[in-house]
């Protein structure tokens, strides 16, 4: 049986990744830094995810996983060897610190199967940091000649995450997600995931993690920000007040233009489809806070709002100057 190694096993990390992968019958492992999280998850021996679909709401409890904290012993170590997928759902700030804790775990695969090719699938929502990301796991393997076998056998590969997940804290073993649309997964990869549902193989993604994290992204974090400010604790309230749901339609409308003018080779078919969520049966109460928690880091440069009003200011520019 095939064995995922999902690094983080926080909301999205239970909740959209381990319960996928376990619906696929794959063998999944968590590996987390909070002692806090993994202690839940070994307590219990086993987590719950309500999962939205279109058509039903399903109680999926998760009992297939092996739980592991980053110590200095590397528990973790016999697990990373069995897995060919890694699963990285982390915040950007966070890629730096997994790295440098998995590189003795890319030495160790180098010498006992150097014929082993492998897929590590990052899950977050800011673009343009893959390169980034592949140079800090190639700089904390030890040896040149791990080195050099990382470069032409692991993939590191972006996506674009489509799928709310929410639960009262990072360590909860109850968790609410959606089933609704698929993560949309940089190619080409190194190994075999057709087996997994809502696993999504897309060329030119990084175009469309852009244009993604533009017309949806922009438009829920205003109906946060709106919606904190008017009170409300969840974003279908929110998005049931008018005056909220009306501005954050034209966020969504001037994003659609200003997209459209940036990138003239998608068409509106395509947009569509990238950015169309069907809904799910019943709405996942989808917590305010957990969206509009860090300001700072969702209203950075060319993230999902200030992004799009850099783009309109330099399409009007353009236009100015024409």
């Amino acid at each position: 049986m095939k064995r995922v190694l999902i690094i983080g096993a926080g909301r999205l990390g239970k909740g959209f990744v381990g319960e996928t992968f376990d619906n696929a019958g794959w063998n999944i492992t968590f590996l987390d830094k909070d002692p806090r999280v993994i202690d839940e998850l070994n307590r219990h021996n086993k987590y719950t995810v309500q999962v939205f679909r279109t058509d039903d709401i399903i109680m999926h409890e998760v009992t297939n996983f092996r739980a592991f904290a980053t110590d200095d012993n590397y528990s973790v170590m016999n697990d990373f060897l069995e897995s060919s997928v890694i699963m990285c759902p982390l915040y950007p700030e966070d890629f730096e610190e997994s790295a440098r804790y998995l590189g003795k775990c890319f030495e160790q695969q180098f010498k006992v199967d150097p014929d082993k090719k492998m897929t590590l699938i990052c899950l977050t929502n800011k673009n343009h940091i893959i390169k980034d990301i592949e140079a800090w796991y190639r700089n904390a393997i030890p040896s040149a000649q791990a080195r050099d076998w990382f470069d032409s056998h692991v993939a590191i590969r972006d996506s674009i995450v489509r799928r709310s997940t929410d639960a009262e804290t990072h360590y909860a073993t109850q968790i609410d997600s959606t089933a609704v649309a698929s993560l949309l997964i940089q190619t080409p990869l190194y190994n075999d995931i057709s087996d997994v549902e809502w696993l999504e193989p897309r060329d030119h993604l990084e175009m469309l993690k852009d244009i993604k994290v533009f017309t949806i992204n922009g438009p829920h974090a205003t109906t946060a920000y709106y919606g904190h400010l008017k009170g409300y604790n969840t974003i279908p309230d929110a998005s049931a007040d008018p005056e909220v749901a009306a501005l954050a339609n034209a966020v969504h409308d001037v994003t659609i233009k200003a997209v459209m003018t940036e990138y003239p080779q998608i068409t509106r078919e395509a947009l569509t489809d990238l950015e169309y969520l069907p809904k799910a049966k019943n709405e996942l109460p989808d917590s305010i806070h957990r969206v509009a928690y860090d300001p700072v880091r969702k209203l950075a440069f060319k993230d999902r709002l200030m992004g799009v009003v850099q783009l309109c200011l330099k399409i009007q520019s353009l236009i100015i100057h024409r």
